[in-house]
């Protein structure tokens, strides 16, 4: 067998038994802490706490909230692709489907943003305008991730 093909059965067998252990508590289709902690990181273009998060918990890239969506969705939202090949490497579904059937590569891009994490900072907030901004622009084109960060 040629090492390319070994190595790509190698990743697909550690993405799928990442599926396979993962709990109802992450890939089931409610909201929690975690999940919303998640979309504030990756909306907010936060790579290094989702690489951390990823690190810490394979399961984080399979993760999915009350609308079927999870953080290959959201990274696609927001259009970060240092986001997107992290997940996707650590075994993100690109196939999967929303409760609308939208894959995340057919996700609508979110308004710019008007903040981005800083690298070497363990911790930040985000103005409260840019909450209220995000809520009104998604509302306008049909989608609604409010209850996502509540």
């Amino acid at each position: 067998m040629r090492p390319i093909t070994f190595a790509l059965l190698a990743l697909l067998a550690s993405a799928a038994g990442a599926a396979a252990s993962c709990d109802e508590s992450m890939t089931g289709f409610f909201d929690s802490d975690i999940k919303s902690q998640a979309w504030t990181d990756i909306a907010h273009g936060n790579v290094r706490a989702v690489k951390e998060s990823l690190a810490d918990d394979p399961c984080y890239a399979l993760m999915r909230a009350a609308d079927g969506r999870g953080p290959l969705f959201w990274a696609h939202e927001f259009d970060n692709e240092a986001i997107i090949a992290a997940l996707v490497n650590a075994g993100a579904d690109e196939t999967a489907k929303d409760k609308q059937g939208l894959t995340p590569g057919q996700m609508p891009k979110a308004p710019p943003l008007t903040f981005q994490a800083p690298e070497d900072e363990e911790h930040y907030s985000y103005d409260a305008d840019y909450d209220e901004a995000f809520d009104a622009h998604a509302a306008a084109n049909g989608a609604d991730h409010s209850e996502m960060r509540r």
